[in-house]
């Protein structure tokens, strides 16, 4: 495998590990504070910082990045939306659910905008991989129907409310294969990683602080400076860094790589859960687990065995 693959990969065995890390062991640290008021700090920072340093170091890819302004705002709605779906579909639904459906959402969004014919998602797919897709989508019809049926550890309602959940979470995966997929056609227009982290959360952001402002998510105490400061230090770390991670792959790795290899964030959950001893699904929660992570682990095996890279200077920045 060429040495730009495997550092490609190596972003996003990190990417998943983070995220699974965040997911299973610090997830109490953010439910303390208003998790607008945390997203706003964590992606405004990071849309300042980056902004700031790709135009004191490349200014030249934020002039780019306007004149593909069409794009940069594809951007921005998708991000805002990946968000935004995936906060409302955990307050009704089981978290693992969500997580698993978002995660798997991502490689079969991906393949549908290939067979759609979008240029960015085209990619001679092999068997393994096909196999492991087809497990995927079954998993995520049996964890549906769970969820639906009232099998599931939780659901805040009735059915309608399991199914709105369900659909949430698909949903935001499936906006978040997208913004993988224009961020590498923005990458062909000479908008690296950096310049693309900072200017994709600027609409996020914005509405993070709306929300905040709102009220929405108000936990009745305000946090103390120190305390805040602290949830927003752990946020770029577990959250912003894995994301940008990520988006440094993206010109390195064909988007099938990079979805393959995000899909496993359930698969390391459900990992650091066994090596914790906390596993407590419903026997139907867990089967559809099961199957994914099957689906899952035979997609990841059929991308990278034989990854399909982009052709050498079709993407032509990586900072």
């Amino acid at each position: 495998m060429a040495s730009v693959s495997k550092l490609g990969l190596s972003f996003c065995l990190v990417f998943v590990t983070l995220e699974a890390f965040q997911a299973v062991y610090l997830g109490s640290v953010f439910q303390t504070v208003d998790s607008f008021l945390v997203g706003a700090c964590v992606f405004g920072i990071s849309v300042l910082a980056c902004t700031l340093i790709t135009a004191f170091f490349r200014a030249g890819e934020l002039v780019a990045s306007f004149r593909s302004w069409r794009i940069l705002a594809t951007l921005n709605i998708l991000a805002a939306a990946t968000w935004c779906t995936y906060f409302f579909a955990i307050q009704l639904i089981e978290p693992a659910i969500v997580f698993t459906i978002f995660s798997g959402m991502v490689p079969l969004c991906t393949v549908i905008a290939g067979w759609c014919g979008l240029p960015e998602a085209a990619s001679r797919r092999q068997k393994p991989e096909m196999a492991g897709n087809a497990l995927i989508l079954l998993s995520l019809l049996l964890l549906g129907v769970v969820t639906v049926f009232g099998y599931s550890g939780f659901v805040r309602g009735n059915w309608l409310a399991g199914l709105a959940g369900a659909v949430l979470s698909a949903t935001s995966g499936l906006c978040t294969a997208y913004v993988i997929l224009f961020s590498a056609r923005l990458s062909t227009k000479g908008v690296g990683p950096l310049a693309q982290f900072g200017l994709r959360f600027i609409l996020y952001t914005l509405l993070a602080l709306a929300a905040y402002a709102l009220g929405l998510d108000d936990k009745g105490v305000r946090p103390e400076p120190v305390d805040l400061a602290a949830v927003v230090l752990v946020g770029l770390g577990v959250i912003a860094f894995p994301l940008y991670l990520v988006q440094k792959a993206i010109p390195l790795l064909h988007p099938s790589t990079i979805a393959a290899m995000t899909a496993l964030g359930p698969v390391m959950v459900f990992s650091m859960q066994l090596l914790e001893g906390r596993v407590d699904y419903s026997a139907e929660t867990l089967t559809g687990l099961i199957v994914y992570m099957a689906g899952a682990l035979l997609a990841v095996y059929g991308t990278v065995s034989q990854p399909a890279r982009p052709e050498p200077g079709c993407f032509r920045t990586t900072s």
